[in-house]
């Protein structure tokens, strides 16, 4: 009956510790499908804090979104209440936002570092979780949410000369490979354009 499916099913539950053990019920009886089974995270925003949020849960919600429309094989996701009470980012940024890199293509390494800004990703010395980015020289290094392990470009001029995984724990390359998604790193996406009226609600709200 799973594998004859064209849509995802959701399961929606009362509590993150519900999900977990319904999780744990699902992936017993479907064995080899286990893997199919997604967890929609909520936030865990605290009151008067809700700008701030955890890395790995933002970069969950992003992979789950964009894998819900690009993947062939439909999941089973899990949810919660509370993550359905919370807003989430439009298809069309979401897929307007994805940028394919692909090994051998002209890419301007600016423009990128730019959007990966606009995107949420943090500038840092080196990449040790989601939504980290660092630059050094020709090597750009992108931990997008999308994959479980950073990914580092390395430009040869405006070229995208070679593309490839590597360990955020030891900075070790794991595999090469042809051509990676980049998503953004958070659930808004503020671009450039768009900030003098992104700041004109901020001051509007001051008063």
């Amino acid at each position: 009956i799973y594998t004859a499916r064209k849509i995802p099913i959701f399961v929606i539950l009362p509590s993150s510790k519900a999900a977990d053990t319904f999780s744990e019920d699902l992936g017993f009886f479907l064995k080899a499908s286990a893997g199919a089974v997604k967890y929609f995270t909520p936030y865990n925003l605290l009151p008067f804090n809700s700008l701030s949020y955890h890395n790995e849960t933002a970069a969950n919600r992003i992979r789950l979104l964009y894998q819900l429309t690009a993947d062939e094989t439909p999941p089973i996701v899990l949810t919660t209440v509370d993550a359905l009470l919370q807003k989430l980012i439009p298809k069309q940024e979401l897929f307007a936002y994805a940028e394919l890199i692909m090994a051998g293509e002209e890419t301007d390494r600016d423009a990128l570092v730019q959007k990966l800004v606009a995107g949420g990703y943090t500038r840092s010395l080196i990449v040790e979780e989601p939504g980290d980015f660092c630059v050094r020289g020709g090597i750009l290094d992108i931990f997008s949410p999308l994959w479980p392990d950073p990914l580092r470009i390395e430009f040869f001029g405006d070229t995208a000369d070679s593309l490839r995984f590597f360990s955020a724990a030891t900075q070790r390359t794991l595999r090469e490979v042809p051509e990676a998604v980049i998503l953004p790193a958070r659930e808004a996406i503020i671009k450039p354009e768009d900030m003098e009226e992104i700041i004109g609600r901020i001051k509007a709200q001051a008063f």
